[in-house]
């Protein structure tokens, strides 16, 4: 999508590294919307990537970014959330159409407000779920992104804190029935990195993923 010879400023290049690179990798855009996928487990570093491909993204083209976090019923809500956002969000960009949608409201536990996701040029999609089988007929490009289980825990925690903290268990169980019954990395168009650690190195618990 972005040449290998087009021009970057050094500091655009230190800024947004993994997005200057994915970039790079993504085919051209043919048509619009062109939907771009980014999956990975949680604390994997999607949202991460996704800002810096944007930010990259936007010096050519008009990019919108839909987040699946917003749109899962609660801690136990990835398989309704995955099903809503084909539905809700993946069939009408398609079509060409906004997608209308409502967002989860994490601190009241129920629906919250109306939203609308435009049919840009590109619409990246990111979150647990965003490159699932019955999703990915209606995608252009898939990205997963891959870490080791003690980064992810680390990189989650110290976002989200305590409150993540007692549900880590509930989540990564759904991920792993999801994951176990469609290995998205297996039909994935591009498998990306995510960060380099920043954390202090992990206890042998934290290896084991414990």
């Amino acid at each position: 999508m972005i040449a290998p010879d087009e021009g970057f400023h050094d500091d655009e290049i230190a800024q947004f590294p993994d997005g200057v690179n994915l970039a790079r990798l993504l085919p051209p855009a043919t048509r619009r919307p062109f939907v771009v996928g980014i999956d990975g487990r949680s604390g994997a570093g999607k949202t991460t990537l996704t800002d810096q491909l944007a930010a990259v993204l936007r010096r050519s083209y008009d990019v919108v970014t839909f987040r699946l976090e917003d749109l899962y019923p609660g801690w136990n809500g990835l398989a309704e959330g995955m099903s809503e956002y084909r539905t809700r969000i993946l069939e009408p960009l398609r079509r060409g159409e906004d997608a209308h949608w409502t967002a989860w409201d994490w601190l009241t536990s129920e629906p919250g407000t109306p939203r609308l996701t435009r049919a840009a040029e590109i619409v990246l999609v990111e979150g647990v779920g965003a490159c699932h089988r019955e999703a990915r007929a209606l995608l252009d490009t898939s990205v997963w992104v891959e870490l080791p289980t003690w980064q992810r825990k680390q990189r989650a925690l110290a976002r989200d804190g305590a409150t993540y903290e007692n549900y880590w268990d509930v989540w990564a169980e759904q991920e792993e029935h999801y994951l176990a019954e469609d290995p998205v990395w297996e039909a994935a168009d591009i498998i990306h990195p995510g960060p380099a650690p920043r954390l202090p190195a992990p206890t042998a618990e934290e290896r084991d993923g414990s």
